[in-house]
């Protein structure tokens, strides 16, 4: 039965489903359809390959890829993964990307908050989301990077693991993704194309807050600006100098 060669690992919110994307984009690699079901992290666990006949089914596609993987948000942090893994794939390679841990954080909370912010909220975003931050381990956990990598580090050999970065996604995407590809042995002079954006984020503001925003928008001719509150975000400190100007105009 197939197996997988390589894992990407997380972290969550550090480009994973692009990197699923644009790596099934490749000839010589073959990953699992359907990115996110993270089964190696879920009950019950899958602790031989025994056990794993449902999981490795989802690798029975592959015909001539040299590469079998599958990427994950959640494996980096999840209790025990590390640990399964290395019983089930000893030989298997692992990818993992590291985001700025306050910017991972902050993508977090807005995309899975399901929240609309209110204008006074907004005014004061950075307390809002450092409050919202503290009371839910779930957007703290997976940014402790060297916690959630140590796991991997004492089950596999230095060899076996390769840490990439967001940003190097972010600006030089040829670059990162060959890392990748000479990683896991395949042709790294493939080219991607990297037209079609993935999960970009957005505020979600709620309706009376929306009003008041186009009102302020039509008088004060700063279309531009407010673009910028629902444009993807990056830095909590820009959005919340950026409020500062508009409300003490």
């Amino acid at each position: 039965m197939k197996s997988p060669t390589f894992i990407v690992v997380g972290a969550h919110k550090a480009a994973t489903t692009s990197i699923h994307n644009y790596l099934k984009q490749h000839p010589d690699i073959y990953l699992i359809a359907n990115k996110g079901s993270d089964r190696l992290s879920c009950k019950p666990y899958i602790n031989s390959l025994g056990d794993a006949g449902e999981y490795l089914a989802q690798f029975e596609g592959a015909t001539t890829q040299k590469a079998l993987g599958e990427v994950s948000s959640v494996y980096l942090h999840g209790d025990g993964v590390a640990t399964r893994i290395k019983n089930l794939f000893p030989d298997i390679k692992i990818i993992a990307v590291l985001r700025n841990p306050a910017e991972r954080a902050y993508s977090h909370i807005l995309w899975a908050g399901k929240k609309n912010f209110t204008l006074k909220e907004i005014k004061d975003f950075d307390s809002v989301i450092l409050s919202i931050f503290s009371a839910q381990e779930k957007f703290r956990q997976p940014g402790l990077y060297y916690q959630n990598l140590k796991e991997y580090f004492d089950k596999f050999d230095r060899e076996q693991i390769k840490i990439l970065l967001y940003d190097d996604i972010v600006h030089e995407k040829q670059k990162f993704f060959k890392e990748i590809l000479d990683f896991i042995n395949v042709d790294s002079t493939f080219n991607f194309d990297f037209k079609e954006h993935y999960h970009k984020g957005t505020l979600k503001i709620d309706n009376s807050s929306r009003k008041v925003l186009q009102i302020i928008n039509s008088r004060n001719n700063i279309k531009n600006a407010l673009k910028f509150i629902l444009r993807p975000i990056r830095n909590i400190f820009k959005i919340h100098l950026f409020l500062d100007l508009i409300w003490h105009r």
